[in-house]
């Protein structure tokens, strides 16, 4: 990544002051940030004719489709581009712009689409990765002729056994110096919020530098020592070269119960709906039927409607889909709850398909039962 920041800048002309710009490079993101808050002309004279030198030069550029559809009195701000396999959007916030790009031949873990993974440029093929880094270096090079820039390098020095990177405690330590809200004389960010940044998940409260327990993504229960990044997050060391980051209320001060049981059961049971989807969709109902009764038993599942999206929820409160057959499924009482949580924007769905907004059953609580 070093590379890119070896790029050739014009010289103002003579008596002419260049704008000032500061340049993030973070994976495959451009941010360009404007200091000073009080020049209209920075989306005049740079957004536009950024996404117009996009155009010259082979990308199809045009208004983000979602944001076109949901707010078009700021969808001029938005834009997606495509050039082969690679996708851009650059998007223009007051005074910072941002260019993110990724590639359609990546590895895809979202359900919304590659655009909203994360690592995008690790998930991306070789030759697609090049070329992001060539795309980077052009847009830099544009932005040298017209304005005097400012590039933060990103951070070639990652936390990882191979040469050059650091060991897990230095880059604990690196990040923590790095960042605007480090107290010298502690050592450390200061805790927010009094002690409710440090209470864990057994109710004791969590030491800078302390050995913590805590459960990885997978559900499992690891330990580690604990180092306080900010608000209620904290950053774990894993051994001598592993980093992992949780919240304090995923975390415990001491080893909990039965440490080789695993704490997966929201992931088990989002496997199980999918599983019940898919079975759905290939007519296997006795298996779909089996899968059912594993999650819920004899009782009645019930799914959740946006009308603000025209979605159904995903699995787990997560996502939203169109698709009635890979909606989430939830119990009465999970439903009853998420719709009265929001109820100016969701409506439950019984087993029949009918719509029910929380005046329907909030002040009736047996109506669902007895449909």
């Amino acid at each position: 990544m070093s590379a890119i920041l070896d790029f050739p800048t014009a010289a103002a002309p003579m008596g002419i002051a260049m704008r000032k710009l500061d340049i993030n490079l973070h994976g495959t993101s451009i941010g360009i940030w404007q200091d000073d808050p009080n020049d209209p002309t920075f989306r005049a004279e740079i957004f536009e004719p950024l996404t117009a030198w996009m155009r010259r030069r082979g990308w199809r550029v045009s208004a983000d489709p979602e944001v076109l559809k949901r707010h078009r009195s700021i969808s001029k701000d938005y834009r997606v581009a495509e050039r082969g396999d690679l996708r851009a959007k650059a998007e223009c916030h007051g005074r910072s712009i941002e260019v993110e790009f990724w590639s359609e031949q990546a590895t895809q873990e979202n359900r919304n689409g590659r655009r909203y993974d994360f690592d995008k440029r690790d998930r991306a093929p070789y030759l697609d990765r090049l070329r992001m880094d060539l795309e980077t270096r052009r847009i830099l090079a544009w932005l040298g002729g017209r304005a005097e820039l400012k590039v933060k390098a990103p951070r070639d020095q990652r936390c990882g056994a191979s040469s050059g990177e650091l060991p897990a405690v230095e880059w604990i330590e690196r990040q923590a110096r790095e960042s605007w809200h480090f107290n010298p004389e502690l050592g450390r960010a200061r805790y927010t919020n009094g002690d409710r940044c440090r209470k864990a998940a057994d109710g004791g409260l969590l030491e800078h530098g302390a050995v913590a327990w805590f459960i990885d993504r997978k559900g499992r229960v690891l330990r580690g020592r604990a180092f306080y990044s900010l608000n209620d997050r904290w950053a774990i060391q894993v051994g001598r070269f592993g980093v992992t980051f949780a919240s304090a209320f995923e975390m415990f001060t001491a080893p909990p119960p039965d440490l080789r049981r695993k704490r997966n059961d929201g992931k088990r049971r989002e496997r199980i709906e999918r599983e019940i989807g898919r079975a759905v969709r290939s007519e296997d109902f006795e298996r779909a039927a089996l899968l059912k009764k594993i999650a819920f038993g004899s009782a009645p599942v019930y799914r959740i409607w946006s009308r603000k999206n025209d979605c159904y929820y995903g699995a787990q409160y997560c996502g939203y889909t169109a698709d009635m057959t890979f909606a989430g499924r939830y119990t009465r009482q999970e439903a009853e709850a998420e719709v009265l949580r929001v109820p100016h924007i969701l409506s439950l769905v019984t087993p029949d398909g009918k719509h029910l907004r929380a005046e329907d059953f909030s002040s009736s609580p047996t109506l669902i039962a007895a449909e």
